[in-house]
């Protein structure tokens, strides 16, 4: 571009000198443009790099080192630039066009011969041809030239084959000749042999072999007739039942025993010797019997009866069924005068009789009625005495059988209703009239206490009991005794659960977290510091929406007495006011109960800062975790500080859900760090505290798996605790765990 000195512009554009505009673009190192350039250099760089592109594009033959060209079986040394690779690729594309005329390439790597291998075709081999290789695979395809050789020497084997075929087919050529000539029949003249048969036919006399031959055939099938086949007779051998250990019936002692005894018989001999075995000891039992049997007079007679009770419609005894058919009396004997007579004889003494025919009654199925009447007791046990009497007018036959017949008096069915959390009404129907006494007795199903007893007297048919005293939430067995007539019953026991004092959780919660705060818990309380945030706002939803108290208190001892807590110089230990922190010399040990957080309304944001303390607290010095002294801990002694009388975190409010929350790896340990019946009976007692203030109780750790051998049985300290208090046990700790646990107990 060329400048002009005109200050005018043309169209509109000023008239500027290219070298006075400069490249502010970046380096562009191919074209060795750089930023600062004047437009009339990048012009020319540009200009130059376009003829340089049209001058020796046509000539480009870039370095192709390093490019895999094997199958191309370019002779010589592989070139390295273009051209030549594709004048390569050109002839290797031009000779693979010729390949199927099968004529060898000169200038291939390969030999002739292995050129006009490669281009034959592969044949499929039938499936009579078909084999495996050396090393178990099948071959089923062929390349033509082995597939050519392979017929070829099927067919020599073929024609080995034949050839020994037409060999055989000469020799039984000849063969049979010879069979057709002197057997079919021979045509030469031969003297046939002679015997001298001694029982068959012509005794005595010389005879052809062929005649006494037939002969044979003839009484052998006559024989076979009459005996049977082999099979038949084997078929027949194995029919038997009687085995060597089979006892003998003449006398002690199996066949095995006796001589000659075949076990396992083999043939027809064997198997009629071991009958016959048999049939002389069915001789001489047979004998036996014929000498000892059949006794007469009183010996052929036997006098037997059975009884059934016949009820009425509430149960009771009505009348008794006497079974004669078990006496066995001939027909020419007839009941005995003023025999066979049935006495019955009540609790009281008095009695009845009866005459029967036992000889009639003997084939009865019917039997003979006894009514009771008026003056027997029929709620007692009845005697029974029969004087059997029988006679042919030669001899008579006695005999006096008796038997006990049992006490009926059926137990009504006990129904509970109007059920509280201190009793219940018995109700039953009263089948004996108003003679009858009843006495109704309720016991501890746990502890076996009698703790309630009532007397009911001149009852309607609608009979009924108020039953009172009892504890909410506990099991007990009620039994009902009937007394009529001098008689008296006790009835199996029903089981009565009182009901629960427990509120609903939707009218409010009351919680109080329990702590084992023993060495071995650390993990276990920063788990439940992690998610205390979650169990309080579970608390929170299901009090109703704001309308809970939450209570902290831990639990742990040191051994010996005048102990102090490992946390004694803590200052959020002895801040606390000194009523929440008891320290009790027990028996060997210290206890340290403590109230970190006491019943305030909605206070889950102080009992989060309260719980975060714990375990070394926010500060990583205190407080830190007690002692532990010994396995069981005393979180049973904290348990009862919180529901007893001393009210330790504050009284529980009436009309709420109140629930106690224990979390501990062992079993409690009262004041003398040991588990013994002390402990076990406190456990009874927290328990009917409990029920009876509506408190539920749930116990989770490893603690609920500790057991108690009490007097021989296996029991489970911390799970009867919260099974019988309407709360829950579970192994696992965790803060999902106890809202998932609170979220139940709501529920039921």
């Amino acid at each position: 571009m060329i400048p002009t000195s005109s200050s005018a512009s043309t169209n509109g554009c000023d008239n500027i000198s290219s070298n006075c505009v400069v490249w502010q673009g970046p380096d562009i190192a191919c074209i060795d443009l750089c930023t600062g350039d004047t437009i009339s250099d990048v012009t020319a760089k540009l200009a130059q790099k376009v003829c340089d592109i049209i001058t020796d594009g046509v000539n480009c033959n870039p370095d192709l080192t390093g490019l895999d060209l094997t199958c191309l079986n370019i002779q010589g040394t592989t070139p390295t630039t273009l051209v030549p690779v594709l004048q390569a690729m050109v002839n290797s594309i031009c000779g693979t066009s010729k390949s199927s005329s099968q004529t060898p390439t000169p200038s291939s790597r390969m030999s002739s011969q292995q050129q006009v291998e490669t281009n034959l075709p592969m044949m499929t081999l039938p499936a009579c041809l078909q084999y495996n290789d050396p090393s178990g695979n099948p071959v089923t395809q062929l390349r033509l030239d082995e597939f050519a050789t392979l017929i070829a020497n099927q067919v020599c084997t073929n024609l080995q084959s034949i050839q020994a075929i037409n060999t055989t087919l000469s020799n039984y050529d000849a063969r049979i000749s010879t069979l057709e000539q002197c057997v079919l029949p021979c045509n030469q003249v031969v003297a046939e042999k002679q015997v001298i048969p001694t029982c068959i036919i012509n005794v005595g006399q010389l005879t052809d072999v062929s005649v006494l031959l037939l002969a044979l055939e003839v009484r052998f099938c006559a024989l076979e007739t009459a005996v049977g086949t082999p099979a038949a007779i084997n078929e027949a051998i194995s029919q038997t039942t009687i085995q060597g250990s089979t006892d003998m019936l003449s006398t002690n002692g199996t066949y095995a025993s006796v001589t000659g005894w075949k076990s396992s018989p083999s043939s027809l001999a064997q198997s009629v010797q071991n009958a016959w075995s048999v049939i002389d000891d069915l001789y001489a039992a047979v004998t036996s019997i014929q000498t000892n049997c059949c006794p007469t007079g009183c010996d052929a007679i036997t006098f037997a009866y059975s009884t059934a009770n016949v009820l009425d419609a509430n149960g009771l005894i009505d009348s008794i069924n006497f079974d004669f058919s078990a006496s066995t009396i001939p027909n020419n004997f007839v009941s005995e005068p003023g025999k066979s007579i049935i006495t019955l004889t009540d609790v009281d003494g008095n009695n009845t009789t009866a005459q029967v025919n036992v000889p009639n009654l003997q084939t009865s199925s019917a039997g003979y009625n006894f009514l009771l009447p008026a003056n027997i007791n029929k709620f007692g046990d009845i005697t029974v005495s029969i004087d059997f009497g029988v006679t042919d007018d030669i001899t008579t036959c006695d005999s006096v059988q008796g038997s006990v017949i049992s006490s009926v008096m059926p137990c009504p069915a006990l129904l509970f209703s109007g059920i509280t959390a201190s009793g219940a009404i018995l109700e039953f129907t009263n089948i004996y009239g108003t003679s009858a006494v009843f006495t109704v007795k309720v016991t501890d199903a746990s502890s076996g206490v009698v703790v309630f007893t009532d007397t009911l007297t001149n009852q309607p048919a609608g009979a009924s009991s108020n039953i009172t005293g009892l504890n909410a939430n506990v099991l007990y067995n009620v039994e009902l005794t009937v007394a009529i007539q001098g008689v008296s019953k006790t009835c199996p026991t029903a089981e009565l659960t009182t009901s629960s004092n427990a509120a609903p959780c939707s009218a409010g919660m009351d919680v109080a977290f329990v702590i084992d705060y023993s060495s071995s818990m650390g993990s276990e309380i920063d788990d439940i510091k992690t998610g205390f945030a979650s169990l309080v706002n579970t608390i929170d939803t299901s009090s109703g929406s704001n309308n809970y108290r939450i209570g902290i208190v831990t639990a742990d001892e040191k051994g010996g007495t005048g102990q102090v807590p490992n946390y004694n110089t803590c200052a959020d230990y002895t801040a606390l006011p000194s009523a929440q922190r008891i320290i009790n010399t027990g028996t060997g040990a210290t206890q340290f109960i403590t109230a970190w957080e006491m019943f305030a309304d909605n206070n889950g944001t102080t009992a989060q800062a309260q719980m975060a303390k714990l375990n070394q607290g926010v500060d990583g010095t205190c407080v830190n975790l007690g002692s532990g002294q010994g396995a069981p801990e005393p979180t049973d002694m904290a348990i009862g500080q919180i529901i007893e009388s001393s009210e330790f975190l504050g009284a529980f409010r009436t009309s709420v859900a109140k629930y106690v929350i224990c979390i501990t790896d062992d079993l409690p340990g009262g004041s003398d760090d040991q588990f013994g019946p002390v402990d076990y009976a406190y456990i009874g007692a927290l328990t009917t505290t409990a029920n009876n203030a509506g408190i539920k109780i749930f116990v989770l750790g490893a603690g609920v798996n500790k057991t108690y051998n009490n007097g021989g049985t296996t029991v489970y300290p911390w799970r009867e605790l919260a099974i019988n208090t309407g709360g829950n046990w579970n192994v696992d700790e965790d803060p999902s765990t106890i809202s998932a646990e609170i979220v139940s107990g709501c529920g039921s």
